[in-house]
């Protein structure tokens, strides 16, 4: 069974209304859905969203037993509008909850290729009806634009070093599987395995890219904002700086009051722009219980914002 970071933080956050209307845009294995689930009466409504279609399956197996409304769209999260339009909610969302991070039935899955505790192909697709693979990225990207990659979404020391490993290993055969590709970062460091699989950062990096999930976040992000109610709540949980950074820009960014350019020397927007109000003034991180129960929290960064106007 999965287990849900960071569950009673984003509960409370998310300050469930037993008739109101809660959008979890990443339901993954299904642990935060559920527990929201349970707060909810028959008047209330969940809507779940996941790019993967066994996602959504598995969910809908988990909440078969509760009472609200339930919705399931086999949908990537930065198209939450869409589907608020689509069920007459757009402007009335209480909630949405996103856990940006790979669930464990996907990492456990070889065959998806996300992990390389494992050998499977390179594909790391969360929709597998989407054309771009990792084997696709591996064997016909450019040198620079992979060590690009592995630099800026991995921010990999050694991202140079591994590309041109990389753009030599396969003149002479493809790299197809995850534990080939593996192999080549764990010789660029010299065969050694630190706390930090070698491996780790550009098997992020090339994830990222595949799914194109920097700027779907952005994106997501800005819709997510549109759909809430007044007073509604956004409760986003990271796993990465990357990811956390851009929610940490955009919270700060939707609540600020002025918006004038910082080289003006008086306010003349009116002062009155803020979006949002920060609930999460420092970043919420696993306590220690939680860390001795399900180490794989150990990256994750919750934060959360109420919707003023």
């Amino acid at each position: 069974m999965h287990t849900p970071v960071l569950l009673k933080e984003a509960i409370e956050f998310l300050n469930i209304k037993s008739d109101g209307v809660y959008f979890d845009c990443t339901a993954g294995g299904g642990g935060h859905s559920e527990e929201v689930a349970k707060l909810l009466d028959e008047k209330g409504v969940l809507v779940c969203m996941d790019r993967d279609a066994e996602a959504i399956s598995r969910v809908k197996d988990r909440l078969k037993g509760y009472s609200c409304k339930k919705f399931f769209f086999k949908k990537s999260f930065k198209n939450i509008d869409v589907v608020a339009k689509k069920l007459g909610f757009y402007g009335r969302v209480n909630g949405v909850l996103a856990d940006l991070g790979t669930s464990m039935f996907q990492l456990k899955d070889f065959d998806r290729g996300f992990s390389f505790s494992g050998e499977g192909k390179l594909d790391m697709r969360m929709d597998k009806d989407q054309y771009l693979t990792a084997e696709h990225i591996v064997n016909s990207y450019s040198e620079k634009r992979l060590a690009d990659i592995f630099r800026e979404y991995g921010e990999e020391r050694l991202s140079k070093k591994i590309a041109r490993m990389i753009v030599e290993e396969r003149k002479d055969n493809p790299i197809t599987t995850t534990i080939q590709l593996a192999e080549i970062a764990i010789r660029a460091y010299g065969g050694r395995k630190g706390r930090i699989h070698p491996a780790t950062r550009i098997f992020q990096a090339i994830r990222i890219e595949v799914n194109d999930e920097l700027n779907e976040l952005k994106v997501f992000l800005e819709n997510a904002l549109k759909v809430l109610a007044k007073g509604g709540r956004l409760v986003v949980i990271s796993f990465h700086s990357l990811e956390d950074r851009i929610v940490k820009v955009f919270f700060k960014d939707k609540a600020k009051k002025c918006v004038c350019p910082e080289w003006q020397m008086r306010c003349t927007c009116g002062g009155n722009n803020q979006k949002v109000r920060i609930l999460t003034k420092k970043v919420i991180k696993p306590g220690e219980e939680e860390l001795k129960t399900n180490p794989s929290s150990r990256s994750a960064r919750l934060r959360a914002c109420e919707k003023v106007v």
